[in-house]
């Protein structure tokens, strides 16, 4: 979970244990090292035999999750955590104390009925193991909590608290994922092979993986580690990629010894980077990806940031759907044709509510927002499960507080629950989309779409019910008044030729139309320095002095040009020029966007005041994996939305020209 829950849980008392703890034993931590995604092999466990359950026996098939017919699955919950803080003291309230271990089960089992009673449509909910219950008296504060790990509490409190709400759960018709605490990186120290998260880990999943009641019960999957951020690659030539891998191999090797439970594996910086197992492919049955979604991650619009976007993560409104896209496409995407998906913390609401740790809106789909564009790109990409991080008490008064006319957290169309609720209602009739819209609206920021001739935009249609915004995946028909202006090619709309036309969409009996424009470009004067056009504040607040054609941006900010998807690969050349009042200290750096600001650009370092001569045709590769080698996507030269200079901030960068050349 988030820093702020580390914190306040450094704060509650722990009670002490003396005896000294020891591993299990059930798996050799010394075996040999092998190479990632190349186990060796293990003997065979008697104990490991086919799964069982109480609900529908599930596993994976590839990139799905699949039931024992094969048909695809896609699983829908929410979350429980188990300390005093988090189920009283928040609240003021006084549901239980201390070690009362009975009083935690009993309002736990409580909040779990209340949630299924409220309505929300959940078949699985992912719970915290919390080092609150396993974890000696006497720990400092910011002290890492492996080194007060007591295996003989973490027995004792499983058996105690854990064990009978996931008998619970299961009896109510929810899978249960079991998810380790605290975040992988302690007192901020990355994750380290052999150190002494490492030997919690393999205790912690050494006793449940040979559980009586766990052992490959298919009602109970497991969540590796929460939130691991960066890891040591020393041991394996600096290559994080290969580290990782090793890392989570270990622990699916582990827990393949004793049970066929189906593993959720987590990536780096906070669950959001996942190329490192296309790179180093994961071996052994029944595993998907655990992945984490929140408002200024992947490039999607945030109202602020949650501070855990790893450096290569965009934030901020005004990426939209299409940098989210991209964002998701360069991190997860290529990981999701390997196995499937569990988002398994996401939510989102406005700051003002103070509600979630997301903070955006809900938006359309295609256009600005959070949530919706969530729900089409988790859709598209087909095989995601994903959770609300609503809090579960929350959860709970939605019958009565969504009941006020859309003025509140529960029930403003702009937040999570009122969105969920409809959303899970629909999953769980085995729909992604409705089958009747109140009316139709298209996923654009604008109420006039712009488009350079060669330039095409998605069109995404979403249907709107009951308030609540359903993008669309099939079941729409577009049609232009003129396909000499701008012709239809599916979702894509194209700019064929100078002019003005109408686009209408058509589903679910309804229908919606917008005017699209095809302006004339003169790209002999795109590039003016002048107010009306220069923009010093796409990312951050800058200066602008227009008399010497120089600026300076905020902190690693960004000022340039913004364009309606234009379309530069005829030309062969674009020519930049820096002038003499320059400080290269600054770092410039002059990029091209074919997505969204918060997507990856294609990006040529400036460091002196020599014209450099960009060939267009270049940029139709692709672009460089800063993280982990290699290359993401080839880049659209077709869709340029944001041409301009990235800098370090503070430093004056003068323009001399910036133009094309053919």
């Amino acid at each position: 979970m988030k820093r702020l829950f580390i914190a306040l849980l450094s704060c509650i008392a722990l009670v002490s244990c003396d005896d000294k703890d020891t591993q299990p034993g059930v798996y050799d931590p010394n075996e040999p090292e092998v190479t990632p995604g190349e186990p060796g092999d293990k003997p065979s466990n008697p104990n490991n035999s086919d799964l069982y359950g109480t609900l529908p026996i599930l596993h994976t098939e590839g990139r799905w999750l699949c039931d024992a017919n094969g048909n695809h699955v896609n699983l829908h919950g929410f979350w429980q955590t188990y300390t005093w803080w988090f189920n009283s003291g928040q609240y003021n309230e006084n549901n239980w104390g201390g070690k009362d271990y009975e009083g935690c089960v009993t309002y736990n089992k409580r909040i779990i009925d209340g949630v299924i009673a409220s309505g929300l449509k959940v078949d699985f909910l992912r719970m915290h193991l919390d080092p609150y219950w396993f974890v000696r008296d006497g720990r400092p504060q910011k002290t890492p909590v492996s080194d007060y790990f007591s295996e003989s509490l973490m027995k004792e409190y499983f058996e105690k608290v854990y064990l009978p709400i996931i008998k619970h759960c299961n009896s109510k018709g929810l899978y249960v994922v079991l998810r380790p605490y605290p975040c992988g990186e302690e007192n901020d120290q990355p994750l380290k092979y052999g150190d002494n998260f490492f030997k919690m880990l393999e205790s912690m999943w050494s006793y449940f993986s040979s559980h009586p009641y766990i052992r490959n019960n298919g009602d109970v999957m497991f969540e590796l580690i929460n939130e691991p951020v960066s890891i040591d690659a020393s041991a394996d030539g600096g290559d994080r990629s290969k580290a990782v891998s090793r890392y989570m191999q270990h622990f699916i090797d582990l827990i393949r010894y004793n049970c066929k439970n189906i593993i959720w594996v987590p990536g780096l910086t906070w669950q959001q980077e996942y190329n490192s197992f296309v790179k180093y492919p994961l071996k052994g049955d029944n595993l998907g990806f655990a992945v984490h979604c929140y408002p200024g991650w992947y490039g999607s619009d945030a109202e602020s940031s949650t501070g855990e976007n790893g450096g290569n993560m965009g934030e901020g409104v005004g990426g939209g759907y299409e940098a989210f896209q991209g964002g998701w496409n360069s991190s997860i995407a290529a990981a999701a044709e390997l196995h499937p998906i569990m988002i398994t913390e996401m939510d989102w609401a406005a700051a003002k509510y103070n509600k979630t740790w997301g903070k955006s809106f809900t938006g359309l789909a295609g256009g600005a927002g959070f949530g919706a564009n969530f729900k089409y790109i988790m859709d598209k990409c087909g095989n995601v499960s994903y959770i609300t991080f609503t809090d579960p008490r929350d959860l709970t008064l939605y019958p009565t507080e969504s009941q006020a006319g859309y003025t509140n957290y529960w029930n403003d169309p702009e937040c999570c629950p009122w969105q969920i609720y409809h959303w899970y209602e629909e999953y769980a009739k085995g729909n992604v989309q409705p089958e009747s819209a109140d009316y139709l609206k298209l996923g654009l920021k604008t109420t006039e779409l712009r488009l350079s001739k060669g330039a095409s935009k998605e069109i995404i249609v979403n249907a709107i019910r009951d308030n609540a915004v359903f993008p669309l995946q099939t079941g729409v028909e577009l049609s232009s008044d003129d396909a000499s202006i701008v012709r239809v090619d599916g979702s894509q709309v194209i700019a064929v030729e100078e002019g003005e036309t109408t686009i209408t969409a058509k589903a679910l009996g309804k229908e919606v139309s917008v005017k699209v424009v095809v302006p004339h470009v003169d790209y002999s004067n795109l590039f003016r320095v002048t107010s009306d056009v220069f923009d010093v504040n796409i990312c951050g607040e800058g200066t602008f002095d227009e008399e010497n054609r120089c600026f300076t941006t905020g902190q690693y900010g960004f000022a340039g040009w913004k364009f309606d998807a234009m379309d530069i690969s005829m030309h062969k050349y674009i020519v930049v020029k820096l002038g003499d009042k320059t400080d290269f200290t600054g770092g410039p750096s002059f990029r091209l966007f074919d997505q969204g600001y918060y997507d990856e650009c294609y990006q040529v370092d400036i460091t002196s005041t020599d014209e450099v001569r960009i060939p267009i045709a270049d940029m139709k590769e692709t672009i460089p994996d800063k993280w982990n080698g290699g290359t993401i996507r080839a880049f659209n030269t077709k869709t340029i939305n944001i041409i301009g200079f990235w800098t370090f901030g503070g430093k004056t960068v003068q323009i001399d020209k910036v133009y094309f050349e053919d």
